[in-house]
């Protein structure tokens, strides 16, 4: 289960960085419509953010930490710009709630009818869009490897990744419902002439409703940099996550390697290989090569969520019969394990139909495939390692034979998997 959630997580974030890179072309389209440059953007930007994780991880993190800054500086003044739009600021016209009450739900969706099929199939096509949207989060636990002092750095990231995504995410996707119509001719118009365009930017539309002429550029250029920071986590966790496996001799010892600075460069190397895939938007459009990658992509982050959840429900297993309180715990979620049966249904349900729309009207192939080739991809992982690795111990442990006794540096020590032995890999800064 581990070598096949380690592959299926580097398909996910594979397929994330030609997503990112396509994104940032996208983007540029705003100013520049010619599609024929866009071959040109998707170069440059995928060479740059190679060589952003070339250069070791103290520079990555310090482009990532300005990144960052940016990020939560422009969603805080496009948070109280939308406030302001919705309660009339900045033209005089009051929104307030307008479009929640008279258009709650898409009711021409895929023109299907009844009305309320169109609406629940409406609703349930934007949950893989929103898987896409929120997958990485788990992303955090792959920068523990190389974290000074992970015990107390990574309470703290995790706690400030719920509040930014609640704070922040949360109110700017609410900010975007209050001020824009699903029906926008902005939005329409924009679409129909090619896509998902930089023009079709909800924050966009709302300057272009309440006429601010400036603020639309300012936008689209922390959006590009908000894609090329993405991409850059995702070029990361591919090259990491290779490197711990052949560290547990599931991979080609060649990802063992690193440079002077420290970058698995052979890992580094594979992202560049998956970024590749950006170059589709050439011959299918910008906008169906980001609607194919981010399917993989999402499909990816639902399976490695329910994997991680599964891993959560035999933890909190093995500490009942051991005899162990969960509320001695240095770190605990909440209504946990419910929470994570909850993960477990939902996501499952979403993961089988959201491919639903490749059956509609005609089958799509395409649609098929992008909606569901990882599930035989996960399921061959598993099946293969355990069949090549017959002769070995693999499998899933015991309730009574998990470590609990210790942490993860103690318990790993002199193992394969321990994280301070000296491999020529990165080694983690640790306290004593």
């Amino acid at each position: 289960m581990g070598f096949a959630m380690g592959i299926n997580y580097i398909l996910q974030t594979g397929f994330a960085v030609p997503t990112e890179i396509t994104a940032i072309a996208v983007t540029i389209g705003y100013w520049d419509p010619d599609t024929g440059h866009i071959p040109v953007y998707i170069a440059v930007f995928l060479l740059l953010s190679i060589g952003i994780n070339l250069v070791g991880v103290k520079y990555y993190g310090e482009v990532e930490f300005l990144f960052a800054g940016i990020k939560i500086l422009m969603l805080v003044a496009l948070i109280l710009f939308g406030l302001v739009a919705d309660l009339g600021g900045v033209n005089g016209v009051y929104t307030g709630g307008k479009y929640w009450r008279e258009e709650p739900f898409n009711d021409t969706f895929e023109n299907l009818s009844p009305v309320s099929l169109a609406r629940f199939l409406g609703f349930w096509k934007v949950l893989t869009q929103a898987a896409f949207a929120f997958g990485g989060i788990e992303g955090i636990g792959v920068l523990a490897g190389e974290a000074f002092n992970p015990r107390k750095t990574m309470r703290m990231a995790v706690r400030r990744v719920f509040y930014r995504i609640v704070g922040l995410y949360l109110l700017a996707v609410l900010m975007i419902g209050l001020n824009i119509s699903q029906h926008s001719p902005d939005l329409l118009s924009a679409v129909s002439k090619g896509g998902s365009t930089a023009a079709s930017s909800p924050f966009v539309v709302i300057c272009q409703q309440v006429g601010v002429k400036v603020l639309p550029s300012v936008i689209n250029a922390v959006v590009m940099t908000s894609a090329l920071s993405s991409c850059n986590e995702n070029v990361y966790a591919v090259s990491r996550v290779l490197l711990a496996l052949a560290r547990q001799n599931s991979m080609p010892k060649c990802f063992l390697r690193t440079s002077r600075l420290g970058s698995p460069y052979w890992g580094v190397l594979v992202s560049f290989c998956f970024g590749l895939l950006g170059f589709l938007s050439i011959s299918s459009g910008s906008d169906q090569a980001f609607t194919w990658l981010s399917n993989l992509s999402a499909l990816s982050s639902l399976i490695a969520w329910i994997t991680i959840c599964l891993c959560y429900v035999r933890f909190q297993r093995a500490l009942r019969l051991q005899g162990l309180d969960r509320r001695n715990l240095l770190l605990r979620s909440w209504c946990q394990p419910y929470m994570a049966y909850t993960c477990i249904a939902s996501f499952s349900v979403i993961l089988l139909f959201n491919g639903f729309t490749a059956f509609i009207h005609s089958f799509d192939v395409s649609t098929f495939f992008a909606s569901y080739i990882t599930l035989p991809v996960f399921a061959l992982c598993v099946v293969g390692f355990r069949v090549v690795k017959k002769k070995d111990q693999c499998g899933v442990a015991h309730l009574e034979d998990i470590d609990l006794s210790h942490g993860p540096e103690q318990a790993l020590r002199n193992t394969r998997y321990d994280l301070t032995a000296t491999h020529g890999l990165v080694q983690p800064v640790i306290k004593a």
